[in-house]
Formats: C-alpha cells, structure tokens, sequence
C-alpha cells in the first residue's frame, strides 16, 4: 500500500521511511505542501502523513484540500501538542493526531490499523438516523440535528456521538471508546478522543441541544440525552 509521507525536515522523513517501508508499504515523500499535493493527486495514496510547517504550502491546507474532496486518510505528525492545533486538525477532517517527538511502534501500530480499517471499509458512515433526547442524528448525511438547526459532523466525530448514544446514559472509559472508534488496543486516554469531544460538545451546544457529553475524570465519558 502506498503511504504519502509529507514532512520537510529531511533526517525525520528518512527515519520514518525507513519505519514504513519495514512494514512493507510503499512510500511517496513530498518535502513541501505544494509537491505533496500533486503526488496526491496523481498517486492516489492508501494514507497520508502530514507535517503542518511545510515550505509553499502549508500542512493545513493540505489537509483542508486533501480531507475536503477525497476519503484519504490523514495523519497529522507535528511539533506541537497544543489543544487547538489538535482540534483545528481534527476539524479539517484529520484522522488521526501525533505529536513529536513520538514513539516509532507507536507510529507503525496507527498506520496499521488505519489502513486495514479502510481496507475492510469498516469506517463507513452507518446509514439511518438515531434519536437520543432533543437530539436526532443522520448517518448517512453525518448530521446532528436539535431544536436551534442541525450541524455537519466529521465522520471520526459523528462515529464518537454515535457510540455514547448507543451508550446513552452509561460511562464508556476511554480505552473503550478508543478501540470501538479508532481500533487501538490498551490505550487508557488519548489527546485525540479529548480533541473530538471538545468539538463534539461546541457543535451541540452551537444546535441548542440540551443532552450532554459530561467528562467523568480518569474513566471516561457520559452522553446524558435531554430530560422531556
């Protein structure tokens, strides 16, 4: 499977094509946005590794591009861990988050999942709608609707809605969301999940909706519906 690694800092994109092509994937190296682009366009890569300080282009308009007009997943590997680069990323559709300086097998094991979850297309949006309080959800359209209008959900951010609804009313820890979202194994919290559910909550208190995602600290998380 061909990977699109995008990163301008030329020793870390040798390491990290060395980790890739160990795992057997093919690899396309782009050193700025502008480049990173084309060979998007003219390779069709399985997945994308994207660096936000790059030269021409900036990382964030390739994700809004890339995000924007494909189903090609992106992974967001940056120097900065701060909250609102997070979610800004995660906003622009980003799959996946991961702050430098980063574990190698770490990397690998997200890549992994990542492609086979696409592969075995089991991330696409489930279809029919779900109501849970005030509150009525469109899988098809990835839309949450309440009495003040509806809003566009990405589709990591309406499958994170979707498993708390599910759950409505009962704590669902963090490494359990994790692994019914995402498909990482033994991960007791994550700055990505806190990214996505931060987003989560503005959108739905932007609708009116009065049912809750309330944050139980060091176990997980709670979609409390609307009382009648």
């Amino acid at each position: 499977m061909a990977i699109l690694l995008v990163e301008d800092e030329a020793d870390l994109s040798d390491l990290m094509s060395y980790l890739l092509r160990r795992d057997g994937h093919d690899v396309i190296v782009a050193h700025d946005g502008e480049t990173a682009l084309r060979l998007w366009r003219e390779r069709s890569p399985e997945l994308v590794l994207l660096d936000i300080g790059l030269p021409k282009t900036n990382g964030w308009d390739v994700c809004k591009t890339i995000c924007t007009e494909s189903a090609t997943p992106v992974i967001i590997v940056t120097g900065s861990d701060a909250e609102e680069e997070m979610v800004r990323g995660l906003d622009l559709g980003a799959e996946d988050y991961v702050a430098k300086p980063f574990s190698p097998r770490m990397l690998q094991a997200r890549v992994r999942v990542i492609l086979r979850r696409r592969q075995t297309r089991s991330e696409s949006a489930p279809s029919g709608c779900l109501t849970i309080g005030d509150l009525a959800m469109d899988g098809q359209w990835r839309t949450a609707t309440s009495c003040s209008g509806s809003v566009g959900l990405t589709r990591l951010e309406y499958r994170v809605l979707q498993e708390l609804a599910l759950l409505s009313g009962q704590v669902v820890p963090h490494s359990d969301l994790i692994h019914r979202v995402w498909g990482y194994k033994g991960e007791a919290s994550s700055q990505v999940v806190k990214g996505h559910i931060r987003s989560i909550r503005l959108k739905l208190a932007e609708i009116g909706s009065k049912s809750t995602i309330r944050i139980v600290p060091s176990v997980g998380y709670i979609l409390e519906p609307a009382l009648p």
